[in-house]
């Protein structure tokens, strides 16, 4: 790989700066420098480190200073190692977290970490040697005194806290000058399927939160304070790595697939992997970078034969007494006989955190499903950002001239600002229904919101017969959010990676809202000793996935299961036999899935109480006793791993370390820290937010005709200062060179100016072998490709093969033309 890359280095004279701030971009080399003693005066200024930039040349971690400026080492987090066991359909992952204190005095790691918004964390330990201390479930308070107790008396201890469903920190008290922690937690869930494919998505990183209301205190690490409308927002909003700089922690990741039939296809859709099929059931798939910046998704697909995948149970019992999950496959979906009239509503995110390639994707997007609307349809466009701005007064019926218009609009949004969603699904839910038509709303964002509770909430309140689908636009976003906000509003989600084909993501949301597969679903158990069956209430099922049913039994017995609906308007129906059995000791994760349901459940009767931290106290108290009873993790339940050892040698409080996060994959440094710090929360709250909610902005003007002028505005004053401030800057030819690349290139292409690459390229010449995507192939597709000394070697359909010059890699992602680009064997 050596030859390759000094080959690299001899093209850069054809590319200039562009290519140049490239390599920079895609090298996994970054500066650091030799950790310097810390003086006894630097111990007792404070006892917080700060995290700052570093130099020099060894490749690693960002380094810890006092506030002083000295520098005292390295961040403390090591290396984090996932192992995730696929059976079926069900999936055990284990996480582990290595610790190194490489400082001359105890210290206390906080680091705070994303996991699956579907997770049940069930087990947690903590090793140090040989010796390992099993984690226990508390009530949260008490897990926390518990700790404090024990970091007070020298004792390593561990407190790990749920903040999120889908955000999680870890404590690590008191772990001495030259060790090594390890913390390992486990979790469980279900896998996703659709379409004859299952995916398993292991989130990497805590993107940045915008937050609401106004500051009332610090309880934790993070970059913000806490509000009055986000109480923990200091818990949610870690430190993030400087701009250039990596956090330091490296991931691996490794997959173990026990399937029960046949699987094909594994891909993964950010990242290279090595894929060790072991047969025609099994395979597995790990990461080829072992230091791989953890900063996007792990986005892992394969597919089963559907016909195959049958409806199914699984049980576990003992003494009569058990849980069950149900898989129901539900029937083929029938295309309708004729398309009825929608109402479709969009709602986009345009606030600082979608600057660049993560709004390019929505724009795409959505550009492209109003493109395909049908005749029939009417349609209305919200943008959000610090304002709520509307296409027009009301929604527009369909027409190519008002499709002309809606796509002038959506080209000229632009990212800045803040997220305030809350007042965009205020107005969205206030619009007048249209009685002879089904409302769609689309919600295309990152999820970037700490009130994400508190917007579920309003969802699930206003949105009277609508059905939201909303789309997760980039590679690290808020699952939690968006798909709760697609369970509340009645549809389904979608996720739409930053190297997703618009026309794919387009095609696909058609084909769900069309009709649903099946409705009006009704479970009838048959007077078997079943409880607490979660879902309670099953929706509407709009895309060709099973239904998961989980619940408890309290007698063994056989019997049938009968699903009943409504598919392509006609009565459905389907049994499943079941066997409740006395005694079985396979499958114990089962009781952890049920109870994670039911938490899900209670949680979901108070949303906007979760949110303020004042949730209704008799679900609050079930919640606890749930999760207590299943050994779980909830909002207000921990685990908690106390040594009995008393750490020697260094007096009082040990040094409190906040292990930095970094900038998730695709999202712009300088446009999110200013939307973050300058305009998230410092004032207004709900106040304002009702305020703007009362208070839309349609675009102004009028047509001699007295109709509205589809038009966008001029810039608002606050957004021509934003444009000025430092914080709104105008990117560099590089920099949107860059940003062109990032978004076109495949993983293993986006390594390729790395010294760490270990893709095999087909390179001779100076040319290197690529498949390219493309919008088309007509003559002025070719001839500009031609241009840039692109030798064409072969053409099928949208795909074509092809030599490029290593020098022009850059310059052909800018072309329109070009969706994506993979490295290929061209002969």
């Amino acid at each position: 790989m050596a030859f390759y890359s000094n080959n690299f280095t001899l093209q850069l004279g054809f590319l200039g700066v562009a290519l140049a701030s490239l390599v920079s971009l895609f090298s996994n080399s970054v500066n650091s420098s030799a950790a310097t003693d810390s003086s006894a005066s630097d111990k007792h200024n404070s006892k917080t480190a700060v995290v700052s930039n570093f130099q020099g040349t060894d490749s690693g971690a960002l380094a810890v200073f006092t506030p002083t400026g000295k520098e005292i080492g390295k961040c403390p987090l090591k290396h984090t190692s996932v192992v995730a066991n696929i059976s079926g359909y069900v999936n055990r992952v284990t996480v582990k977290q290595v610790f190194e204190n490489p400082f001359k005095e105890k210290i206390e790691a906080v680091y705070t970490f994303p996991l699956s918004e579907t997770a049940a964390v069930d087990d947690m330990l903590m090793k140090v040697g040989n010796r390992t201390i099993h984690g226990t479930i508390k009530r949260r308070e008490e897990a926390q005194q518990l700790y404090d107790a024990a970091k007070s008396k020298g004792q390593l201890a561990s407190l790990l806290n749920q903040e999120r469903p889908n955000i999680f920190s870890q404590n690590v008290a008191n772990i001495r000058p030259g060790d090594q922690i390890e913390v390992v937690l486990s979790y469980v869930d279900l896998l996703p399927y659709e379409q004859g494919t299952y995916s398993f998505v292991f989130p990497t990183v805590v993107g940045p939160r915008f937050i609401p209301g106004n500051p009332n205190g610090k309880q934790g690490q993070g970059r913000l304070p806490d509000t009055d409308q986000v109480p923990d927002a200091s818990l949610i909003t870690p430190v993030t790595a400087k701009k250039g700089e990596r956090a330091g922690h490296d991931i691996s990741i490794d997959v173990n697939i026990n399937s029960g039939i046949a699987i094909n296809n594994i891909s993964s859709k950010l990242h290279e992997v090595a894929i060790n099929k072991k047969s025609a059931n099994s395979a597995h798939i790990s990461l080829v970078n072992k230091n791989t910046i953890p900063n996007k998704d792990f986005v892992l697909t394969y597919d089963v034969a559907s016909d195959k995948l049958q409806s199914g149970y699984l049980t576990h019992g003992k003494n009569g007494a058990g849980y069950f999950t149900i898989m129901v496959m539900p029937p083929k979906k029938a295309k309708p006989e004729q398309i009825a009239p929608k109402e479709m509503i969009f709602l986009i995110d345009c606030s600082g955190s979608q600057h660049g390639a993560p709004l390019d994707k929505a724009k795409e997007t959505l550009s492209y499903i109003v493109e395909h609307m049908n005749a029939n349809d009417t349609f209305q466009i919200i943008s959000f950002n610090d304002n709520v701005a509307m296409f027009a007064d009301k929604p527009q019926l369909f027409s190519e001239s008002m499709k002309k218009k809606a796509k002038q609009f959506i080209n000229k949004l632009e990212a800045n600002g803040g997220t305030w969603m809350a007042p965009a699904v205020e107005k969205a839910c206030a619009i007048p229904a249209d009685n002879h038509r089904l409302r769609i709303v689309t919600f295309m964002t990152d999820g970037y919101v700490g009130n994400d509770f508190e917007v579920v909430d309003i969802v699930k309140k206003l949105r009277g017969q609508s059905r939201w689908f909303p789309f997760g636009t980039g590679n690290g976003v808020n699952r939690l959010l968006i798909d709760n906000m697609a369970k509340e509003g009645g549809g389904e989600a979608e996720y739409v990676l930053l190297n997703s084909a618009h026309d794919e993501v387009g095609k696909k949301f058609y084909d769900r809202i069309a009709s649903p597969v099946l409705t009006d679903i009704k479970v009838d158990f048959h007077g078997l000793p079943v409880k607490e069956v979660y879902p309670s209430h099953v929706s509407d099922v709009w895309a060709e996935k099973p239904l998961y049913i989980k619940g408890r039994y309290t007698g063994a017995r056989k019997g049938i299961i009968t699903i009943s609906g409504y598919a392509a308007g006609k009565p459905y129906k389907q049994d499943i036999s079941i066997d409740l059995p006395t005694n079985e000791n396979d499958n114990s994760s089962l009781g952890s899935i049920w109870a994670r349901a039911k938490v899900d459940r209670l949680m979901s009767e108070d949303w906007l109480g979760a949110q303020k931290n004042s949730i209704n106290k008799e679900l609050k108290e079930e919640i606890v006793k749930t999760a207590l009873e299943h050994h779980i993790m909830s909002q207000y339940t921990s685990f908690v791993a106390i040594e009995d050892k008393v750490v020697k040698g260094d007096k009082g409080e040990p040094r409190t370390i906040a292990v930095p996060v970094e900038m998730p994959d695709g999202v712009s440094y300088d446009m999110n820290i200013c939307a973050e710090g300058r305009l998230s929360g410092v004032g207004g709250g709900l106040v304002r937010m009702r305020q703007m909610a009362s208070s839309p902005k349609p675009y102004p003007g009028k047509s001699k005709a007295g109709l509205p002028v589809l038009e966008a505005p001029e810039p608002s004053q606050l957004v021509l200062e934003k444009r000025k401030s430092n914080c709104s800057p105008q990117l560099s030819d590089a920099e949107k060179d860059k940003q062109s690349y990032s978004k076109k290139a495949s993983p293993a292409l986006q390594t390729l100016f790395s010294q760490t690459a270990k893709h095999s390229f087909d390179i001779v010449n100076g040319t290197i072998g690529i498949k390219l995507i493309v919008k088309n192939t007509e003559a002025s597709t070719l001839d500009a490709l031609k241009k840039l000394g692109i030798k064409i070697v072969k053409i099928k359909n949208k795909e074509i093969l092809c030599r490029v010059p290593i020098s022009k890699l850059v310059l052909m992602a800018q072309l329109d033309e070009v969706i994506s680009f993979d490295a290929a064997k061209v002969n």
